[in-house]
């Protein structure tokens, strides 16, 4: 009985590929495919780690303000400079009707604290990348772009 359920299961396993691509595909002929369902918005990311922007602030108590503006939307958030070693990230969503190739994006980082002296302040206009996370015919299509932060670079570009 155990060799029969392996061999089953081994079966299985092999034609599994086959079915998730006809199931996920573009269809046979005229038949509608199934889509999954994965989401997205229409929006720009940063990534950055405070821990590369901290070394000249003073204080313990001090904090970093991250502001990320896209199109004149724009997002806050504060935290710690001495607890994040790890990357953040910070997203501003700039709706479903925006229709245009480029945005344009200010990323700020402030310390907080003794003194609220501006530690990074970069400006660019990015290219948005057309997303169909669900394949082509799947909603949702949107447009997104990632820069990633950093002290020496700058704000570049972030592929995904």
């Amino acid at each position: 009985m155990t060799r029969n359920a392996n061999r089953a299961r081994r079966l299985l396993l092999l034609a599994l590929p086959g079915v998730l691509t006809i199931s996920c595909g573009s269809g046979i002929g005229d038949e509608p495919h199934l889509c999954t369902k994965i989401g997205g918005e229409t929006g720009v990311s940063v990534k950055w780690t405070p821990s590369d922007f901290t070394d000249s602030v003073k204080g313990g108590s001090a904090s970093l303000v991250a502001r990320l503006c896209a199109q004149g939307i724009c997002e806050s958030r504060t935290t710690s400079k001495n607890v994040d070693t790890s990357e953040q990230f910070m997203n501003v969503a700039l709706g479903d009707d925006f229709d245009k190739r480029t945005a344009s994006v200010r990323f700020t980082l402030t310390a907080r604290g003794d003194s609220k002296r501006v530690l990074f302040d970069e400006r660019t206009d990015v290219d948005m990348r057309k997303m169909v996370p669900n394949g082509k015919g799947c909603p949702p299509t949107f447009y997104y772009a990632g820069l990633s932060a950093d002290p020496e670079r700058g704000l570049t570009d972030e592929p995904t």
